[in-house]
Order: structure tokens, then C-alpha cells, then sequence
């Protein structure tokens, strides 16, 4: 972080520190909606906010409106000023504007046979006849119905399900609902019939976390939900949480809890629009680049960013929920599967098993675009992976104006009007705010094309543009007037933005580059773009800033949150989950930073066309 930057989270908006100016006006100025229903008087209380810095202290009206137990850990932002560097983060209830996640997976079957299962028994009540114990009644009748115990078992009834069962078998004349995984460890008992038996799968993300709620019995969703990671309120890139938990054990242990009190929310809110109880959950499938599995599990991620970047386990596996302190049923499993190094997580494998790589007929590239350029290269005899450190440009970070893909953000620019104000296509159809991912590569790309961009990535004065001019830290490019903007603030693109724009679309050249020349592959059959940025990304303009190297427009589909799809399938099928640790052990992982041709294709990827 800079020396005197705050940063709006999880909006990813930036701007220099001015103790003279209200949290509140400061947000309203970076382009970071924040709710004020009071026009900042510090009467509505809407602009709660976390504050990571040196604040002032509240005042008595702000106690008042808070109280002293929520003062502790929120402020509102009208009446807080900061003189330096902060990160403040704005829960949901206060932004004006939530942030679009894509949640839709694309079209991914998979057979079900899903590793949990229910049955509906009758267990007869005990008499002198039958006087056998309950347990064991039980398991003669669930024998019966599923087929799954045989003889006599006193290894898979779990304490947790042995207290109070004296009361279930005898409440409803013996009728339960018995939960059991497929090898026959049980789960729950129930009292009555037409019981729920759910599986939750989930995408956790490094700054968006998604969750699918499905149906065990008919293999139907029920719902999904988002959110963004509040993790990011910590630090916003998975190298900067690793560099937290170094510094301190309790850090992990505070971001470990984030991302685990985030799915237990969204799970909740799925389950309280249909009027579900969350201890209905039997299984949890979670997928999320090695850092977040890592963090997640409570893991140590330190020596996922020292060469040579090793996992601390890397093959699927389950745990219980109660190891996790996960508030669902104390024997509900949450399944992990395989992440494949360093910096290729389950996503990665998640979205390979929804994209068939292990099925294609001819060379296939998948994509999933972010911070963390994850790849998989796949051909009818070998599969290769790696991941390439993008940066945050693509999610708007490091960008003047840059920001995540939410209303009021530029995410198109047309400039086929060289000399003439540029035609902006901006989410929610606002007053353009800032620009996104794929706003900031459809711009570049049209910036080339009327030649205000050269080919070595440098703004061209003599282009004589009436939209390029001189800032106060080098050239810009006008996008919109303060009078068209919804921050009142000129809208630029900088030299500067260029370059991180340019440096990003290096790193994914080069990894696609070494890839290909790895497999001996000259030409791609299609490329796959999964996530929000490559649903988003128009491919044209792709092309056009040469960030897939040898590849036309008409090669390249949008996969959809491919990563979240994997996860649903691991979720509904044990032999799609024994096919996910197959292709784990046979995608081949390409360590680009000890490569020894990537600075050469790197500087090759650097070029416009």
C-alpha cells in the first residue's frame, strides 16, 4: 500500500488520504458507493464501515447511534476522517452498489451418485420379544433399506448421532430418517419422514466466493448465493495473505475464520429463502487456488510463495465439519479436492473435470483469467497446467481508475469515432465511475487499433488525439469529463495503467506461449475462457491487445464459472470425484519461474499488434 493511499474494499477503489475530508467524501470522490441516506449528517447510521488504519476517535453522536459494542469494530464513514494510509471495508448493508459475480457454470452434466445418501425406516418399537438394543435395531433395518451394513458393525455410529436416539426411535412410532455416507458411516437420525438431505458446493475465490445448495434426493439445485471474500479486507491478493500469516499465527487464524464464517452465511441465507435448516447440509464440496484451500484449512500457506512453492497435502480428502468449527451438523463432511501446486489449486482442477480435459479430440485451452492466470494446455495424450502472475490489473487493481466489474464501472469502450468523445458501455447504465478488466482491455485494444497506442505499448503524441494530453504524472487519455462522471472526476486512462494493462497480458502470452511449445502444439483447436473476466472479455479485443498468442476470435467461448461447476459435480457423483484425482495425477504442472525461455517469451508477450 502506498505511504498515503486508502483503499475502498471490496470495490477496490483508490485515492490519496486528506485528513480534511470525510471518510464518506473521500469514497463519493474514489467512485466508492457508499450508502448515506442522511446526505452524511451522521443521523441514519447506513455508512457503517471497518477501518484498518489510524482514524480519528468517534464522537459522541457516532456512539451514540452505534453503541459502544458495535463502536468497537465499526465507524460511520460520515463522521470518520483518516490523515494516512488505510484499507476501510464496506460490508454489504452499506454499499450503494453490490459487485456482479458470475455464478452461472455453463451447461456441465454429470452422472449423480452423490457419496451421501438417506433412507426412510421404520424401526419396530422394543418389546420382551424384541428386546435388542436401539442402535442395533436400527442398523438391521437400515440393512434391510439400503443394503449398506452387513452383520454386526460398532465401528460407524458416531457419538453425536448416539445422543438422544433413544428419543427419535420412539417419538414418531419408530419412523426416522437415516443419513449415511456410501460406505455406511451415518450422518444423522431423524425423527419423521420427508427430511431434507442437502450437499452445499462451493468457489471460493480470492475475492468472490460462490455457493451452489443441491438437492441429494433428486440432484436439483435449490439455490445459489455471493459474496465477495472478506478476506480481502485484510489483504487483496493471495501473496499478500500469505505475507500476513507469516507475520503472525493468529492472522491465519483470523482469515481462516473469514472464510469459513463467509460460506456459513451464504449457506444460511439459501436455506432461509427456502425455508431450510442448514443442519440439513451432509456435505460440502470447497474448491479455491492452494492459498485459499490452505487458509481455509487452517494450514500454514507460507511455503506456497518459497521456491519450490509445496503444498502442504495435495490430494482430495475429507474432514468434519466440526474440525472446522463449521456450524452444520457436527458429522457433516467437507470434501476437498486436489489442488496440483503451488499456485494451481482445485479451481483449476475443478474447472478442467467441467471442461471434459480429459476428453477432448484435439489441442484445447483453458483459461481462467485473474490475479492469478491459471491454464491448462490439453490434447488427446498429455495435459499440462501452470499459472502466471498476472497481477491485479484485471480485476482493476493497480489501475487509476480501475475497478471490479460492478454498476457504474466502464466494462466496453468503442472508439471507432477516433476524433469524437468515446462511446462507453458502463454496467447498470450509470454515470461511469471506473473501468473493469474487460473494459481496460477492450479500451487498449481500440487505443492500438487508432493508433494512440504503438506497438511498444506507449501513448503516441503525435497521433495529435484531442483526448490525449498531459497529466500531472505523464501522458493520459481522456475517457469522460468531470461533467459526465459519477464521481465528478475526469475519467483517465494513464501511461501508467497501460503498462500494468501490458504487463498482464504479457504473463498470460507467455504462459500459453511456453505451453505450446512444450506440447510441440502450433495452433490451438479453441481456447476456453472460464470466470467472471473471461465471461465478460470481449474477444475481440482479446485478440486485438495479442493476449492469446496465434488465436482468432471464432476459436474462443466463454466457459462460465467453469471452477463452480467442477465443484457441483464433485458434489453429485463419486465417480466424478475419483475422475477429478485422476486428472490432478495426470495434468503435468509447468514451473514457469525457474523457465528457462520466459523472460524471452515474456518480452515477446509485451507487444501490441
Amino acid at each position: 500500500m502506498k505511504e498515503n493511499q486508502i483503499i475502498f474494499q471490496p470495490m477496490g477503489r483508490r485515492i490519496e488520504a486528506d485528513e480534511n475530508l470525510t471518510l464518506l467524501e473521500l469514497a463519493n470522490l474514489a467512485g466508492a458507493g457508499i450508502e448515506a441516506a442522511c446526505s452524511g449528517k451522521g443521523r441514519c447510521g447506513k455508512c457503517r464501515v471497518q477501518v484498518r488504519g489510524n482514524a480519528t476517535p468517534p464522537g459522541k453522536s457516532e456512539l451514540e447511534i452505534l453503541g459502544a459494542d458495535e463502536a468497537k469494530d465499526y465507524r460511520l464513514a460520515c463522521q470518520t476522517h483518516v490523515p494516512g494510509a488505510a484499507t476501510v471495508w464496506v460490508p454489504e448493508i452499506s454499499r450503494l452498489n453490490s459487485q456482479v459475480i458470475l455464478t452461472a457454470g455453463g451447461d456441465y452434466t454429470a452422472d449423480f451418485g452423490p457419496g451421501i445418501k438417506s433412507a426412510e425406516l421404520e424401526v419396530p418399537l422394543p418389546d420382551f420379544k424384541e428386546h435388542a438394543a436401539d442402535r442395533e435395531r436400527m442398523l438391521t433395518r437400515l440393512s434391510r433399506s439400503a443394503g449398506i451394513f452387513e452383520g454386526r458393525n460398532h465401528q460407524q455410529t458416531p457419538l453425536s448421532v448416539l445422543c438422544g436416539l433413544e428419543e427419535k426411535l420412539r417419538s414418531n412410532a419408530g419412523r426416522v430418517t437415516v443419513v449415511t455416507t456410501r460406505s455406511g458411516s451415518i450422518l444423522d437420525v431423524s425423527p419423521g419422514w420427508d427430511h431434507q438431505c442437502l450437499g452445499l458446493a462451493v468457489d471460493l475465490g480470492t475475492t468472490t466466493v460462490v455457493a451452489y445448495l443441491i438437492d441429494f434426493r433428486t440432484g436439483k439445485p435449490i439455490g445459489v448465493k455471493a459474496d465477495m471474500n472478506p478476506q480481502v479486507a485484510e489483504a487483496e491478493d493471495v501473496v499478500s495473505r500469505i505475507s500476513l500469516c507469516r507475520e503472525r499465527p493468529e492472522n491465519l487464524e483470523r482469515l481462516s475464520g473469514m472464510a469459513r464464517k463467509c460460506i456459513e452465511r451464504l449457506a444460511s441465507s439459501i436455506c432461509r429463502e427456502q425455508g431450510i435448516d442448514t443442519d440439513r447440509i451432509f456435505e460440502i464440496v470447497v474448491v479455491g487456488n492452494t492459498a485459499m484451500h490452505h487458509i481455509f484449512l487452517g494450514l500454514n500457506p507460507e511455503h506456497l510463495a518459497m521456491a519450490p512453492y509445496t503444498p502442504v497435502a495435495a490430494d482430495g480428502f475429507s474432514v468434519r465439519a466440526a474440525e472446522l468449527e463449521l456450524a452444520f451438523s457436527p458429522e457433516t463432511r467437507v470434501h476437498l479436492p486436489p489442488v496440483k501446486a503451488g499456485f494451481v489449486g482445485s479451481d483449476a482442477v475443478a474447472m478442467a473435470l467441467a471442461l471434459d480435459a480429459d476428453q477432448v479430440t484435439e489441442p484445447t485451452l483453458m483459461v481462467d483469467l485473474g490475479t492469478n492466470g491459471e491454464i491448462v494446455l490439453a490434447s488427446p495424450d498429455r495435459i499440462l497446467c501452470c499459472s502466471t502472475a498476472a497481477g491485479p490489473a484485471f480485476e482493476g487493481g493497480h489501475i487509476r481508475w480501475g475497478t471490479r466489474g460492478a454498476p457504474g464501472a466502464v466494462d466496453s469502450v468503442d472508439l471507432s469515432n477516433s476524433e469524437g468523445a468515446p462511446r462507453l458501455s458502463v454496467i447498470g447504465g450509470l454515470a461511469p465511475k471506473g473501468i473493469c478488466g474487460s473494459g481496460l482491455v477492450s479500451l487498449v485494444s481500440s487505443l492500438v487499433r487508432t493508433g494512440i497506442v504503438t506497438s511498444a505499448g506507449a501513448f503516441d503524441i503525435e497521433s495529435f488525439n484531442p483526448r490525449l494530453r498531459r497529466g500531472p504524472d505523464g501522458l493520459e487519455y481522456v475517457l469522460a469529463e468531470a461533467q459526465d462522471t459519477g464521481t465528478g472526476r475526469d475519467l483517465v486512462f494513464t501511461h501508467h495503467d497501460l503498462a500494468q494493462l501490458q504487463l498482464a497480458k504479457a504473463a498470460i502470452h507467455a504462459g500459453i506461449s511456453l505451453m505450446m511449445a512444450e506440447m510441440g502444439v502450433d495452433r490451438l483447436s479453441k481456447v476456453l475462457l472460464a470466470g467472471a473476466f473471461g465471461n465478460y472479455l470481449n474477444t475481440e479485443a482479446a485478440c486485438g491487445i495479442n493476449m492469446l498468442p496465434g488465436v482468432t476470435p471464432a476459436q474462443i467461448k466463454s466457459a462460465g464459472n467453469a471452477a463452480g461447476a467442477g465443484a457441483v459435480m464433485v458434489l453429485m457423483s463419486c465417480s466424478q470425484r475419483s475422475r477429478a484425482q485422476n486428472l490432478a495425477d495426470r495434468m503435468q504442472y509447468l514451473e514457469l519461474a525457474v523457465h528457462p525461455g520466459f523472460n524471452d517469451a515474456f518480452l515477446d508477450g509485451m507487444a501490441f499488434p
